[in-house]
């Protein structure tokens, strides 16, 4: 550039002194001074110089710019990215939440019912103690010793009877505590 800039002024002062529009203005005027010519073309240089200073200077700016928006751009793509995740998070952890609250509701209807038949159970047992022990007590009294083999056979498979039924309480009141744990699981 420089270079170009140099090749031009020195073919408008070789060539521009007989052709020049100030000469018109001048008839008769003198010509500039060869000192005059080199400071001109002295400043002509640094103006260049400066020229192509400032243009280098504002593309290095320019593309520092260019970098930087490209970089701003990328981090609000991948935080559009990070919000949409955690969008879709929330909305599975909500749809979790709200199978997690409905099975509780599920356990405890269930723990409601098992209370019940506990306690129809426990009832139950101590009725058929209570008719148990008045068979018993009937039987010795009224019964001959022939139809006490059979009675004790009845008996003995009542005791069996109730044996079972106790188990199966002992039974119920675990699954009522294993539901109890896990509701208090699915509480923490």
């Amino acid at each position: 550039m420089q270079a170009a800039l140099c090749l031009l002024f020195a073919t408008l002062c070789v060539d521009g002194v007989s052709a020049s529009p100030l000469k018109s203005f001048q008839v008769g005027g003198n010509l500039a001074s060869m000192d005059e010519v080199n400071i001109l073309m002295y400043g002509v240089l640094q103006f260049s110089e400066s020229m192509h200073h400032i243009y280098q200077s504002t593309e290095a700016r320019l593309t520092r710019v260019m970098k930087a928006i490209s970089r701003t751009e990328s981090k609000v793509k991948r935080l559009g990215h990070d919000t949409e995740e955690a969008a879709q998070t929330e909305r599975q952890i909500k749809e979790k939440l709200q199978i997690i609250q409905a099975q509780m509701k599920a356990l405890q209807n269930q723990v409601q019912e098992n209370k019940g038949t506990v306690t129809r159970v426990e009832l139950e047992g101590a009725e058929l103690r209570k008719k148990l022990t008045s068979l018993e007590e009937n039987l010795n009294n009224s019964v001959p010793d022939m139809t006490k083999g059979t009675t004790f056979k009845n008996i003995s498979l009542l005791k069996d009877l109730m044996k079972w039924t106790q188990e199966q309480k002992l039974k119920l009141e675990n699954q009522n505590q294993q539901l109890a744990d896990l509701q208090k699981q699915n509480m923490v």
